[in-house]
């Protein structure tokens, strides 16, 4: 195993365990949470699949790591300090357009150059990237708006549809470090899209220290 590989599935293990985390936590809670424990595990496998799809040349997947990785350290910082409710700032709804907008632009700017070959899966790798990473844009704005970090339940359908699209697509080049990545999502977005029919209420789990999980 390269020391790429092992940066890459340990981000794959940072982003399978941070919804192991969610999940127990939302299991216990009886609705979606959004333990801080969740926003750590998000950071480090973003930091570790970024580095890994770059150096893969997959720059269309490295442009959601970014962003999302951006979104998942704003969430770290509402988790740990929650604000006022309502105290959301009207550029906030500009920016997340922009952020996803830029995620678009680079997937079809900085596409590997024999995709182009392929406009079929070019394409699903760019709409699968766009969703993917608009979920974390959505969650943010609401969680802006509330002043605490949680999921709203579309969060959970728009993840199911990006991860359908992306386990495609990764499935297509053959990789199993971001086949991995995508494989056990479907199983958690339906479990809490099934928990997301109990009180519908945004809540981040206790925590008796700032900075550590439910």
């Amino acid at each position: 195993m390269t020391a790429w590989s092992l940066i890459g599935w340990l981000g794959n293990g940072a982003f399978f365990s941070r919804f192991f985390v969610q999940w127990m936590a939302s299991e216990k809670a009886g609705h979606s949470v959004a333990p801080t424990a969740f926003w750590w595990l998000s950071l480090t496998g973003s930091v570790c699949m970024g580095l890994y799809t770059y150096q893969a040349g997959e720059l269309v997947l490295l442009a959601g790591h970014v962003l999302n990785g951006a979104l998942f350290a704003r969430n770290l910082h509402l988790s740990l300090r929650p604000k006022a409710e309502g105290a959301r700032h009207p550029l906030l709804g500009v920016l997340a357009l922009a952020m996803t907008a830029a995620v678009i632009w680079l997937s079809l700017g900085k596409a590997r150059s024999d995709l182009i070959q392929t406009p079929v899966w070019l394409g699903v790798s760019v709409l699968g990237t766009g969703i993917w990473s608009s979920r974390f844009v959505l969650q943010w704005w609401k969680s802006e708006g509330t002043g605490r970090s949680h999921f709203p339940v579309l969060f959970w359908w728009i993840s199911l549809v990006g991860n359908m699209l992306l386990l495609a697509y990764t499935s297509h080049l053959g990789d199993p470090v971001l086949i991995a990545a995508y494989l056990p999502g479907p199983l958690v977005q339906a479990r809490n899209l099934m928990l997301g029919q109990g009180p519908a209420q945004p809540a981040s789990a206790p925590s008796s220290k700032p900075g550590s999980g439910a």
